[in-house]
């Protein structure tokens, strides 16, 4: 049996580089209402998908755009239990900062607790492991499936496949977009 896990391609957005902590509310809707790049579809990540014996993905455009980019046979629908974490923000008007920085800041502090207009990290952990029941469901029935989802997402649900007896990475690869991990368990 295998899952694999793997973060949506790159959207192409463009926001502000710099924001108020009030004003990454609409970075975050910018990036979810982004569309994905066409010109970056992995050749192997498409064959990967048609090997499989499902794929399925977050219900967030981007993955639902990089899951269609697979050119695979997807008979589930979009599902909401695998979508992002989304990032908490205050309604301070200020001080300007770096994006990247707000970003840094406010993630660090979701993990903390902090969890101004999205969902606490509980909610989210709880989530995560109701999507590894699912996916670990359909591995028993399928023999392999593959999600196209998220950074943070994708580390709850592999935290929950590795503590459910599951082999492979501590975390998905983070780093990047399109990038598979795989998870096996032993029959």
């Amino acid at each position: 049996m295998q899952i694999i896990l793997v973060r949506h391609g790159r959207p192409g957005h463009s926001a502000a580089r710099w924001s108020t902590p009030a004003g990454m509310k609409s970075w975050v809707e910018r990036y979810n209402s982004a569309s994905v790049v066409a010109t970056e579809r992995p050749e192997a990540l498409r064959q990967l998908a048609g090997s499989v014996g499902v794929v399925l993905c977050s219900s967030l455009m981007r993955c639902v755009e990089s899951r269609a980019y697979l050119s695979c046979e997807c008979g589930h629908e979009p599902e909401p239990l695998f979508a992002e974490a989304h990032l908490p923000y205050p309604d301070w008007a200020y001080p300007l900062m770096p994006s990247r920085f707000w970003r840094i800041t406010f993630r660090t502090a979701w993990f903390l607790g902090f969890a101004s207009h999205t969902e606490p990290v509980s909610e989210s952990k709880k989530r995560a492991s109701a999507a590894a029941d699912k996916l670990i469901e359909l591995a028993e029935t399928h023999g392999s499936v593959l999600l196209m989802g998220h950074k943070i997402m994708n580390a709850l649900i592999a935290t929950q496949l590795r503590r459910r007896g599951w082999r492979g990475p501590a975390l998905p690869l983070l780093s990047g977009y399109w990038h598979p991990s795989r998870y096996s368990k032993p029959s």
